[in-house]
């Protein structure tokens, strides 16, 4: 068990660490959302894939062969991992990364309500209490108690919400194909399709930011740091802890991230600004505690 939990936390702390520095190369060295997102998930969804020829030789990128299972992988490449990852990381360009990293969590909400709406039936009641928590939160957090006012700027909000939708389809879309599929197999080409459909549509100036050492270990850390070694991570921490535990253990990024942001960027937060964290971060606790919410 305490092996899991010391997967678990090297996974969200590396996960808050990400985000952080991200918005250290948005602020410092000119780079945007869709250069780092483009190289980001286009790099690991080729690593993947080779893996996979590697692995399973004429049987790589299976997923993708059958027609049945063609909805389902858009969703989640395009509805779910690049909305999640370009959304996070845009609004992190707008805001910062404790901020973005909790409006995130607001997908969790989404998850239960879709889950609901589909088995036509009404979410457990721990939902509507935590739900009022979490959007006095982030009424906090956006207002500073004001509402007259925005604290958090309206494009931050809008993509830090796209990234909750993204959050949604990545937690759902791929339900059905998890079943047949392993893990690696279904987002090495869901990684590497969102990042080509990315540097179409955004078409990034990969030559705009300053290549220097420092932003060149920064975008290897986010493949590599904030990618795929959090995510062997919190796959094998989870065989330790089981998958409830390791969800609860998760939301310790926010803090990480909270205190990484304090630390290296000496980012202030206001009382208000602070009890919005606790009441978002109470009530995604409080949702994972327990007895599932889903219907």
């Amino acid at each position: 068990m305490l092996k899991g939990i010391l997967l678990i936390f090297l996974c969200t702390f590396m996960w808050a660490l990400n985000g952080n520095v991200g918005a250290y190369i948005f602020q410092y060295k000119a780079f945007t959302p869709d250069v780092l997102v483009a190289i980001r998930l286009t790099t690991v969804g080729v690593i993947l894939f080779v893996h996979d020829l590697y692995r399973s030789g004429r049987y790589a990128f299976r997923v993708v062969r059958k027609r049945e299972n063609i909805p389902a992988f858009l969703l989640y490449s395009i509805g779910g991992i690049l909305c999640m990852q370009y959304g996070y990381f845009t609004a992190i360009s707008y805001s910062n990364a404790p901020t973005t990293t909790l409006i995130q969590y607001t997908g969790m909400f989404f998850v239960i309500f879709v889950v609901a709406i589909k088995e036509r039936t009404w979410p457990k009641p721990i939902v509507y209490p935590t739900l009022a928590l979490c959007s006095l939160g982030l009424f906090l957090m956006v207002t500073g108690g004001d509402p007259t006012s925005l604290k958090v700027s309206s494009k931050a909000l809008f993509w830090g919400l796209v990234s909750a939708v993204g959050f949604t389809n990545f937690n759902l879309a791929p339900t059905g194909l998890s079943k047949t599929y392993r893990s690696m197999e279904i987002m090495g080409p869901s990684m590497l399709l969102g990042g080509l459909l990315l540097i179409l549509l955004t078409r990034p100036d990969f030559t705009a930011p300053t290549w220097d050492t420092t932003s060149t270990l920064c975008v290897l850390y986010t493949i590599i740091g904030g990618t795929m070694i959090p995510f062997w991570a919190f796959l094998e921490g989870a065989r330790y802890t089981g998958a409830q535990k390791s969800s609860i253990f998760s939301l310790s990024e926010a803090v990480f991230s909270t205190i990484v942001a304090m630390v290296l960027y000496h980012l202030t937060f206001k009382t208000t600004d602070l009890i919005g964290m606790l009441l978002i971060f109470g009530s995604v606790l409080l949702l994972s505690v327990g007895k599932s919410p889903l219907p």
